[in-house]
């Protein structure tokens, strides 16, 4: 009963992660000089919550206890300040780092993907070919933005929202095929 559970939550898991894929794919299609920005925004306006929260939470320190002696709360405030100020200042570079994060989260997805494939053929469900060659191919495609042959943002980043977006669509598939083939195991 609990491994049934177990199985049903992870697959709830992953169908979730996938329509995130998928949906942050069409973002990137529709979208994709703004995403870039966006991201940068949303990545110093986190650094510089977190730095203040650090440095709130050192000034705010009695300093009574021996931990609050050691406590690095003012040295990693300052520097997830400075990293925010970076991020604005430099958001051309942060941009540019972006495809090779997203890429190796890809090619990780498509591992994850092979892996899934493996495992339908090692218990023996029926359909596993066509997950082996979705996964591959995201593998593959993940591994050509890390290289980032593109020349221009936008087609990059169009480029990455093709690949996110076909991600998600494979992975719903592959659990849906997953989920379908659990069943017919568990009716047998």
């Amino acid at each position: 009963m609990k491994e049934g559970v177990y199985l049903k939550n992870k697959n709830t898991s992953k169908f979730i992660s996938s329509l995130i894929y998928a949906a942050l794919g069409l973002v990137l299609i529709v979208y994709p000089t703004l995403i870039g920005e966006t991201i940068c925004w949303m990545l110093a306006g986190a650094a510089a919550a977190m730095g203040a929260v650090n440095l709130i939470g050192y000034a705010m320190s009695k300093g009574d206890a021996p931990s609050d002696e050691s406590s690095d709360g003012l040295a990693t405030g300052i520097v997830l300040l400075l990293l925010a100020v970076f991020i604005v200042i430099k958001s051309e570079f942060v941009i540019s780092i972006i495809p090779f994060v997203l890429g190796f989260m890809i090619t990780v997805k498509g591992v994850v993907g092979v892996q899934s494939a493996i495992n339908l053929k090692r218990f023996g469900y029926g359909s596993f070919k066509g997950s082996l060659i979705a996964a591959v191919l995201v593998m593959a495609f993940g591994i050509v933005m890390m290289m980032n042959p593109f020349s221009t943002v936008k087609v990059l980043f169009t480029m990455i929202g093709i690949g996110l977006l076909v991600s998600g669509v494979v992975d719903i598939a592959a659990n849906i095929m997953m989920t379908r083939e659990m069943k017919k195991f568990k009716d047998d």
